[in-house]
């Protein structure tokens, strides 16, 4: 596991693993520790937890010591960064996840405002400066989600990165407005900016530096390529990849998302049909999983739409 300092350590691709349940509802140990071994034997750069395809809403702080206890044991084993997902109801309850972190040596954090209620411009120079001053050798990654309910451009982050020079290091950018991500990326070209799955090409077209992928956790090579391909400036080929990719979550996906399957809840159907990690299917109540019967109409779709793709992976497509 490597440490974070600097924006610049904050590139590349980075894997959103999920939480893989036992039959009682704890998480399964062994399967979260080999399913970090192989997602740094796909060659990510990092992998982050307990955010939303982490299932955070459902950890609460007891548990969340135990999660981070078992992601940085398994991290030591292996050669890419970590991050963790804090975000809660209230300050007091991100400052305790990130402490617990801090004391297993990890200290760069995805942090989404609570989400409950919107903050208003007074609340959010209290709920960093709070942050500032609890924790000095944390690192943050904002959130950018509509989740959070404060809208956030470049003017805004422009003025956070030059009161926490040390501390706001980068972005995790959820939207999918193309105006914004250029404003964002544009005023603030010293953070690192990671996109989501759905903008990774135009975002990095545009400067940011990488992408906090679900997808990888279907077609880690594919997913790999893609950003490699980024690094490298091949935007033909990159921008091929992104249309097949969104028009199959438009074609496939789009349709449980709209019933209601967010998150880590269409992401764990999703990591199902490729086979890639492993997982028992298992949520969070209250929020259930995708029913059987469309699970396994998505794995169908998932092996016609990428059966060359499958063809090239280096895992069997099925567990």
């Amino acid at each position: 596991m490597k440490v974070i300092n600097v924006a610049d350590d904050v590139r590349g691709l980075w894997a959103a693993i999920p939480m893989p349940w036992d039959a009682a509802g704890r998480l399964d140990e062994a399967i979260f520790a080999r399913n970090v071994d192989r997602l740094a034997e796909a060659r990510v750069d990092g992998i982050y937890t307990t955010d939303a395809d982490g299932e955070f809403y459902a950890v609460e702080l007891d548990e969340f010591r135990q999660v981070i206890a078992q992601f940085a044991r398994a991290m030591q084993r292996v050669d890419c960064r970590a991050q963790v997902g804090v975000t809660w109801t209230n300050t007091q309850g991100i400052i305790d996840r990130m402490r617990v972190c801090l004391d297993h040596g990890i200290n760069t954090f995805h942090i989404c405002y609570p989400y409950f209620m919107p903050l208003n411009a007074g609340d959010v120079r209290r709920f960093w400066n709070e942050l500032a001053e609890a924790d000095p050798a944390a690192r943050w990654i904002h959130y950018n989600t509509p989740r959070g309910h404060v809208r956030m451009l470049g003017a805004e982050y422009r003025a956070l990165a030059a009161e926490f020079p040390e501390q706001f290091i980068g972005t995790k950018l959820g939207t999918q407005n193309y105006l914004e991500l250029s404003d964002i990326i544009g005023a603030t070209p010293q953070l690192s900016h990671i996109l989501t799955d759905f903008t990774a090409v135009p975002g990095m077209l545009l400067g940011g530096r990488g992408t906090y992928s679900f997808w990888v956790n279907s077609l880690p090579a594919w997913q790999r390529r893609l950003v490699d391909l980024c690094q490298r400036g091949e935007w033909d080929a990159a921008s091929a990849m992104q249309r097949k990719f969104n028009l199959w979550e438009t074609s496939c996906v789009e349709q449980y998302v709209r019933r209601g399957y967010l998150h880590g809840i269409i992401g764990k159907a999703r990591a199902a049909a490729s086979g890639f990690l492993e997982d028992s299917g298992r949520t969070r109540s209250p929020y259930q999983p995708l029913p059987v019967v469309d699970v396994e109409r998505l794995a169908v779709d998932f092996r016609d739409w990428w059966s060359e793709e499958l063809a090239a992976e280096r895992f069997s497509g099925s567990r």
